[in-house]
């Protein structure tokens, strides 16, 4: 199977060799390397010309006329590939050896499969014992179908970030081009919702890479995800989130019940919450919310 590298960068100097050289150090060599440069202002450039003046044969670079953004960026990258496994890369990352060996060979077993997550060890700024799934409080072993999985991250978020997708060329063909619904579903979080919806995901179940944990990054991990808002507040974030639901549902298709199952969850902790006054309070505080604050989408 050919295999390629969708890798975009921005100003990622202090990091890209580390990252080009682990994928260079693959057990299995790729077989291009596309990288689209987002107008990069510091020497990100110069290090991808010197990468490509060594394995003119590998690698394609690309310098955008403009700057597209991080999504935009990564469409553009993905859709320049031609190997029949894309691997969607970002800059400050590393690549264990065994990477690419463990897709094509899950992706060999697994035919019906049209992209798949690994699991990652985080380094930098992290200095914990825990996986990235075991932060996220996921494991593999569950074995949740894609269904299930679908559920779970439209409502608590996408945990298989772009650094751990593989997809294969003609099932990437199906999902493209991105529809971009919003800020928060942004090029791998809409990939895995769509081959969940397809039931075509898969997970391997190995730390294959090890995710960068630093300051300067554009997407990142917290271990302190956890929200110090009180109950209200966290009762009005529910709700603004089953309106992006409600927009996901029609945007790709979803079941109409994971919006209802979570519009009766926020209705139920709502009930919980107003317990804790009087009647006439609970009267006021209820007015207050919907009429003034109107932070209630139920």
């Amino acid at each position: 199977m050919k295999t390629s590298v969708a890798l975009c960068t921005y100003n990622g100097e202090k990091y890209l060799a580390a990252q080009l050289d682990s994928i260079l150090s693959q057990e299995h060599n790729v077989d291009e390397i596309v990288i689209c440069d987002d107008r990069s202002t510091d020497e990100t450039f110069s290090i991808l010309k010197n990468y490509k003046t060594r394995f003119p044969e590998i690698f394609k670079i690309f310098n955008n006329e403009q700057n597209l953004g991080y999504v935009a960026n990564f469409e553009k990258a993905l859709a320049l590939c031609s190997g029949e496994i894309i691997f969607l890369c970002d800059q400050d990352d590393v690549w264990y050896p065994a990477k690419v060996n463990s897709v094509i060979d899950y992706f060999k077993e697994n035919p019906s499969i049209g992209i798949v997550a690994h699991d990652l060890d985080l380094f930098g700024t992290y200095d914990g014992k825990k996986t990235f799934w075991e932060l996220r409080k996921f494991s593999a072993e569950t074995k949740l179908s894609n269904q299930e999985l679908l559920k779970e991250i439209v409502l608590k978020g996408n945990i298989f970030p772009g650094m751990t997708l593989a997809i294969k060329k003609k099932t990437l063909q199906d999902y493209l081009p991105l529809q971009k619904v919003d800020s928060i579903i942004i090029h791998d979080y809409e990939l895995v919702i769509k081959g969940l919806r397809a039931q075509q995901f898969g997970l391997i179940s190995k730390t294959l890479g090890a995710y960068r944990q630093h300051e300067q990054q554009s997407i990142g991990f917290s271990e302190n995800e956890k929200s110090q808002k009180s109950e209200l507040a966290k009762i009005q974030l529910r709700s603004e989130h089953y309106l992006r639901l409600k927009k996901y549902t029609t945007a790709f298709s979803l079941s109409p019940k994971i919006a209802e199952d979570y519009r009766r969850e926020i209705k139920h902790k709502y009930s919980l919450f107003l317990k804790d006054f009087t009647f006439l309070k609970r009267i006021a505080v209820h007015l207050k919310n919907k009429y003034y604050y109107k932070i209630l989408h139920f």
